[in-house]
């Protein structure tokens, strides 16, 4: 079995340089020598495809000694071949996460799993296109949510209510505990965030459903956040704010990609 790591990742890329250099660059490698027949000023338009060739390399470099130091801590009885249908559109993938190492350690991660017989059968092929999908910030927030499906994370939308119209409006969503936005480089983009990790189907919000417990929404009712979003609109006296309170808990397929791509 000891062969097989030699194989995979030889000069802490193995595998992924091995496939970069038989296919990814030779399709770019044209794109560079197009570059120097240009003009100047066509150059410096289309430079971003001469960056990207030598960051793409860069980045499976890195990816290439993330895995190695992974798959050392694998006993040699446990290691197994990836299967090309995970392997291949991981390796692709990397070349575009030159500037994010969150998400190159998630592909680390990837293949890892899949070259663990342990873990080789719990990898889904759709994980490759859900980290080709998600942003660093969700990411990190997926590295300390709930890692059962039992454990519920409070939520909480705003809205206004009409009173005389028995009606409202929903003023804000998805706002978390104050700890949740401590860790993203963008903070403000909590709701595209939990949005986009429900239509993933790694999170599950089930509709008019809450934790019976209050005290878990008090930091968010106390929060700084809720007070801001308060003051942006004056309310009229037929008008006045409430809040909702909500849940989301992680689905068995979320549960499975964070052991395989987040965990390792």
């Amino acid at each position: 079995m000891g062969e097989i790591v030699e194989e995979i990742v030889k000069d802490a890329g193995g595998v992924i340089t091995e496939v970069y250099k038989d296919g990814l660059s030779q399709s770019v490698k044209p794109i560079g020598t197009m570059l120097s027949y240009l003009p100047r000023t066509v150059r410096l338009a289309l430079a971003k495809w001469e960056k990207w060739i030598v960051n793409g390399e860069e980045s499976l470099r890195l990816t290439g000694e993330a895995l190695k130091d992974k798959v050392d801590k694998i006993p040699d009885e446990k290691l197994c071949e990836p299967e090309p249908y995970v392997a291949v559109p991981a390796i692709q993938q990397i070349s575009y996460c030159y500037d994010s190492a969150d998400l190159r350690e998630m592909y680390a991660n990837l293949l890892a799993s899949s070259m663990n017989i342990d873990k080789k059968w719990t990898v889904h092929p759709s994980f490759v296109d859900i980290i080709k999908q998600i942003t660093p910030d969700e990411a990190k927030l997926l590295n300390i949510f709930p890692k059962d499906s039992f454990s519920s994370v409070p939520l909480v939308d705003v809205k206004i209510v009409f009173s005389k119209m028995n009606d409202f409006i929903t003023y804000a969503k998805n706002i978390l505990p104050d700890k949740y936005y401590d860790i993203c480089d963008n903070p403000d983009n909590m709701r595209a965030y939990i949005n986009n990790l429900e239509r993933l189907k790694i999170i599950h919000i089930p509709a008019w459903v809450s934790i019976v417990d209050n005290d878990f929404y008090s930091d968010i009712e106390k929060s700084e956040r809720i007070k801001k979003i308060k003051e942006q609109v004056v309310l009229s006296d037929e008008q006045h704010y409430e809040l909702v309170k909500r849940l989301f808990c992680m689905t068995d397929f979320g549960i499975a990609f964070v052991k395989c791509c987040i965990e390792g």
